[in-house]
């Protein structure tokens, strides 16, 4: 009974002070909280998780989304209000313009290729699915457009810090800010932090699910025969000699090889399933199935000129479905062939 006195009346001496220094504490946050920006208050909270996560070593991947969510909004905060700002002005219209038709110039070289590969002729002989072809390409070259104006946004922001920094002994606290703006350069370095990540999870993203394919080159795959080269060589010295610093850069770079395949496997994927879908569309609506130039039964064509015609025929033989093959036109107007396989299939 005297200890139980004894501990409610520790209890009643030091809960009024932590009552008190709890709502300091409290008031002291809500304070915090009103005087930073919607930008600043994002990439508080998805520092918090990080740290939470670390702590905590937490695995989830909606608790990642979610972080990276709140980033990504901060960054597009502080972004869209100057890429607003930028297209308001003449020459920032000018500029943003022109970096549209590079990349426009690009997708339809990209479309255009495409289409040959599958036909064998000029996209030229198909406008149809040469627009189609670049429908199909628009989420490659979003999300690189995207890569590439993060990269240039840490770019800016690296040296926004450099002279921040070579600023702040002379007395210059902020840059292009308000007066009320508040934590300047702890926020520019939580900017760039997170700005890296979620290119690097955009990038790894864009990866995992083929968006990359239209990039990917044979150095891609040379790097990849390196890696795997690498790590059996490796894997034979672990065998002779163990260590356990080797074992480690093993497993990572075995983690990195795995990751590299995968991203190939899921390009290659990617790039078939966009042939085969250019191909159904090119047989189903750009091809005719009754033309002046007569052909096989069963076979469509587009006629690329007066005198030759793209014969396709589905086939079994390949993974795209069709057999493309540029044709004479035989036609009334240069004499019918009078051979047992074309059938007149005309108007």
């Amino acid at each position: 009974m005297q200890v139980t006195n004894e501990i409610r009346s520790v209890y009643e001496k030091i809960k009024k002070p932590a009552r008190r220094l709890l709502q300091k504490r409290r008031i002291g946050f809500l304070r915090f909280w009103l005087s930073i920006t919607f930008a600043q208050r994002c990439y508080f909270l998805a520092t918090s998780m990080l740290v939470l996560q670390l702590f905590l070593t937490i695995e989830s991947s909606l608790f990642e989304a979610i972080m990276f969510g709140f980033a990504l909004a901060g960054i597009i905060s502080e972004v869209w209000p100057k890429f607003m700002t930028l297209w308001n002005s003449l020459p920032g219209k000018a500029v943003i313009l022109f970096i549209y038709a590079i990349i426009a110039n690009f997708a339809l070289a990209s479309a255009s290729g495409l289409v040959n590969s599958i036909t064998g002729v000029s996209a030229s002989a198909l406008p149809y699915s040469h627009n189609f072809a670049l429908i199909l390409m628009v989420p490659s070259w979003f999300f690189v457009t995207t890569l590439m104006a993060l990269v240039g946004g840490m770019l800016l922001i690296f040296a926004y810090l450099f002279f921040l920094l070579l600023l702040k002994p002379f007395g210059v606290q902020r840059l292009w800010h308000q007066q009320d703006y508040r934590y300047v350069l702890s926020t520019a370095v939580a900017r760039f932090v997170w700005t890296l990540g979620v290119s690097l999870q955009l990038g790894v993203l864009a990866g995992q699910v083929g968006l990359l394919s239209e990039f990917s080159s044979d150095s891609a795959n040379a790097l990849i025969t390196i890696e795997e080269a690498e790590t059996v060589n490796l894997n034979e010295g672990e065998a002779q000699q163990p260590n356990k610093e080797t074992e480690e850069v093993s497993e990572l770079e075995k983690d990195l090889t795995t990751i590299l395949t995968n991203a190939k496997q899921k390009s290659i994927s990617y790039k078939a399933t966009q042939r085969q879908a250019l191909a159904s569309f090119i047989y189903e609506y750009e091809a005719d199935s009754r033309s002046r130039c007569t052909h096989p039964a069963g076979t469509r064509v587009i006629e690329l000129n007066d005198y030759e015609i793209l014969q396709i025929e589905k086939t079994s033989d390949n993974d795209e479905g069709f057999v493309y093959s540029v044709e004479p036109c035989r036609s009334a107007a240069f004499g019918l062939s009078n051979t047992s396989s074309v059938v007149p299939n005309g108007y």
